[in-house]
C-alpha cells in the first residue's frame, strides 16, 4: 500500500512540474498545432516520463524529427518523420494528446539550441555547459529482439483482383493462398505496414502454379504510395513457388512496399510476401 501511495505522489510531483514548466517558462510557449490527437504511422522514437520541454528539445535536436505527440497525462513523448504530405487521415482522435511541428521554431535561438552548428542525419546537438554545442551519435540502438516479419495481417491493396484472391492474401501466413491481379498494363500490389520500419529484406514468395508471370517486378519502400524509392529490381522470369530474396546492403526506413510488374499487360499473383524489419527508434 506504501509504494502505492508513493508512486502516486510521485506521478502527481511530475504532473505538476511540468504543467508548472509549461505555463511559466519564458522561452518556451509552444503552441500546439492539434489538441487531442495523435499522428498515426509516422512516429520512429518514443520516451516516457518525460516532461512538455524536454519533448520538445528531444525533437528540435533531432534533424529528423519534423513533429512530435505528447501525452501529459502519462509523459509520453513519441517523435515523428516527416510525411510526403499532411493529411487529415494520419491524425486519430486521442484524448490528451497534443500534436507540434518544430519547422515553426527551427532557427530561432531562443528555441534552437544548433543554430549555425546542423547537425548530420543520426546525430543530436548537445548543449555544453559553456554555452557551446556540439553534435553526437544520437543513443539509438537497434533492439536485441528477433528481427520479424511485420507485413503479416497487415492493410493491402492491389490494382484489381481475379477470382476473388484477394491482396491480404500474399500477408496471411500462408503459402496455398495466393494474390491474384486480372490482366493490367502494370499491375501492382502493396501493404502498410502501419508504422515507419527499418526494413533488413524483402521476401516473394511465388505463386505454386504459373509462376513464370512475375517477371521484371520492382519492388519500392516508402512513407507513402506518393513517395517511393526502388528497393530492388528483378527481372525473372521465376519459377513455381520460387522464394526470392531481396536484401540491400544498408536498412531502409519504410512504411509502405510495393510490387509492380513494369513490362505488362501480366497479371500479378504471389504466395505470400514477408517484409523483414524491426521498428525505427
Amino acid at each position: 500500500m506504501r509504494l502505492s501511495i508513493y508512486q502516486g505522489l510521485l506521478l502527481l510531483y511530475k504532473l505538476i512540474q511540468t504543467s508548472a514548466e509549461q505555463c511559466t517558462s519564458e522561452t518556451f510557449r509552444i503552441n500546439p498545432d492539434k489538441r487531442n490527437v495523435q499522428l498515426r504511422g509516422f512516429t520512429y522514437r518514443t520516451f516516457e516520463n518525460i516532461s512538455p520541454r524536454a519533448c520538445f528539445k528531444t525533437c528540435i535536436r533531432r534533424k529528423r524529427c519534423h513533429s512530435y505527440n505528447y501525452n501529459r497525462a502519462s509523459l509520453r513523448c513519441e517523435l515523428n518523420l516527416k510525411p510526403m504530405y499532411i493529411s487529415e487521415g494520419y491524425f486519430q482522435n486521442m484524448v490528451g494528446y497534443v500534436y507540434a511541428e518544430v519547422h515553426h521554431y527551427r532557427g530561432d535561438p531562443l528555441f534552437d539550441p544548433c543554430v549555425g552548428n546542423p547537425c548530420d542525419e543520426g546525430e543530436v546537438c548537445e548543449s555544453l555547459k559553456n554555452e557551446k554545442v556540439m553534435c553526437i551519435l544520437d543513443d539509438c540502438k537497434t533492439p536485441n529482439e528477433a528481427f520479424q516479419n511485420v507485413a503479416l495481417g497487415k492493410m493491402s491493396g492491389q490494382s484489381s483482383t481475379y477470382n476473388n484472391e484477394h491482396a491480404e492474401h500474399a500477408v496471411d501466413g500462408l503459402t496455398d493462398t495466393a494474390t491474384h491481379t486480372q490482366q493490367d498494363q502494370s499491375p501492382y500490389w502493396w501493404v502498410d505496414l502501419g508504422n515507419i520500419y527499418n526494413i533488413m529484406r524483402i521476401e516473394v514468395i511465388n505463386k505454386f502454379t504459373s509462376g513464370s508471370r512475375l517477371h521484371d517486378l520492382d519492388i519500392t519502400v516508402g512513407t507513402h504510395l506518393d513517395d517511393m524509392s526502388i528497393f530492388a529490381h528483378y527481372t525473372g522470369p521465376a519459377a513455381d513457388n520460387e522464394h526470392l530474396v531481396f536484401q540491400r546492403s544498408r536498412y531502409t526506413d519504410g512504411r509502405i512496399v510495393k510490387l509492380t510488374i513494369t513490362k505488362g499487360p501480366e497479371m500479378l499473383h504471389v504466395s505470400e510476401v514477408n517484409v523483414i524489419a524491426y521498428p525505427v527508434c
